[in-house]
């Protein structure tokens, strides 16, 4: 067994209380600064607003919480489903990649690349993704210098039947 002269000792444990000692000191001081230091009042909370529960009765008075609202008014609008599809709404729409613009006898078109790395020209009146997707307009966004393509896709509600139309936009993808 190895015996530590107790020279050593002593010094280690002056060094030890030392540490000890500034360690001390600086947390005191931090807590008097931090009773010294204002604070902002705690707002109170808001008063809590009474909430009167209400019966669901079947006969129809008020609106079954399990169905969704209808609009006060109905919508008609029905897309043409017997239309001929053309082959890029045999892709989701997530999944094409608007990939280029071109231009032809003043013309402009965008290419999109399927998820099998085939490419199409589109335009303006042209149909593509699952939902019935069309492609409203091909410009070039001021404010990001990007192209962009506006597509219209019409989505029928499961349970109500009916149809709604809502806009998404496609960016021009930088090459990688």
């Amino acid at each position: 067994m190895m015996r530590i002269p107790t020279l050593t000792m002593i010094g280690l444990s002056l060094l030890l209380a030392a540490c000890g000692a500034a360690k001390e000191d600086d947390l005191t001081q931090f807590m008097n600064e931090a009773n010294q230091t204002p604070v902002a009042p705690i707002e109170p909370l808001p008063q809590v607003q009474g909430f009167s529960p209400k019966q669901y009765n079947a006969d129809g008075v008020l609106h079954d919480p399990f169905l969704p609202r209808k609009a006060a008014v109905q919508n008609t609008f029905q897309p043409d489903l017997k239309r001929h599809k053309e082959p890029l709404e045999a892709y989701p729409l997530e999944s094409l990649k608007f990939v280029g613009v071109m231009s032809k006898k003043s013309k402009t078109f965008a290419t999109i690349q399927t998820p099998d790395n085939m490419v199409y020209q589109v335009k303006p009146g042209n149909y593509m993704g699952e939902k019935l997707g069309l492609i409203t307009a091909l410009a070039e966004n001021r404010q990001t210098l990007k192209y962009e393509l506006k597509v219209k896709e019409t989505i029928q509600d499961t349970v109500t039947g009916e149809w709604a139309e809502q806009m998404t936009t496609l960016e021009l993808q930088e090459h990688q």
